[in-house]
């Protein structure tokens, strides 16, 4: 009986691996900061990488790592000068492909945690001012995007939450519009 039920255990994992669409990827991309982060935050740069498992030819799940660095803005105007926010996601994300041959368009979503850091700003008259502690978030990631051959192209929003306290707290979040490779070994 022992020998029956490792037996199957072999043969169907055998199978499953057989027709696994294992993927690997990574991009870069423009980041356009949104919410209240769009107040003292001007664009900046994007890279991702992601692994993932390929379900069939038209559903994929991927863990992909995304960092996120945004330029503070210089208000000068008002006195200070923001320092660079850097964001970090890692997100479970689910991928939906409307065609399974050529141009391939699709829609995603991705739901994970984003850690979010400030390096120091300057206030006039009092100098430099450390940037507030690294504040972690639950985040959400919808996307569209096409693959071509290798070729991934998407538009991504991520929804980091809110960063700061009381009257200071402000909601973060970007809009990414990034280009990369996507491999795929074993399907499409």
């Amino acid at each position: 009986m022992k020998k029956l039920l490792l037996f199957t255990v072999v043969i169907l994992f055998g199978v499953t691996t057989m027709n696994a669409q294992v993927k690997f990827g990574f991009g870069l991309g423009y980041v356009i900061p949104s919410g209240d982060a769009s107040n003292f935050l001007d664009g900046g740069f994007s890279g991702n990488l992601e692994v993932g498992y390929g379900v069939n030819d038209a559903i994929d799940v991927s863990l992909i790592y995304q960092g996120d660095l945004l330029i503070g803005k210089d208000l000068n105007n008002d006195g200070f000068d923001i320092g660079n926010v850097y964001m970090g996601s890692i997100l479970v994300n689910g991928r939906y492909f409307f065609k399974n041959d050529g141009f391939r368009p699709y829609a995603g979503l991705g739901l994970g945690v984003t850690s979010i850091s400030q390096t120091s700003y300057a206030l006039s008259g009092i100098g430099t001012v450390e940037g507030f502690d690294t504040t972690t978030n639950l985040a959400i990631r919808p996307s569209l995007g096409f693959k071509y051959g290798i070729l991934n192209v998407n538009a991504v929003y991520i929804n980091a939450g809110k960063v700061g306290e009381g009257n200071a707290e402000d909601s973060i979040g970007n809009f990414t519009i990034n280009a990369g490779l996507l491999f795929t070994f074993g399907g499409k």
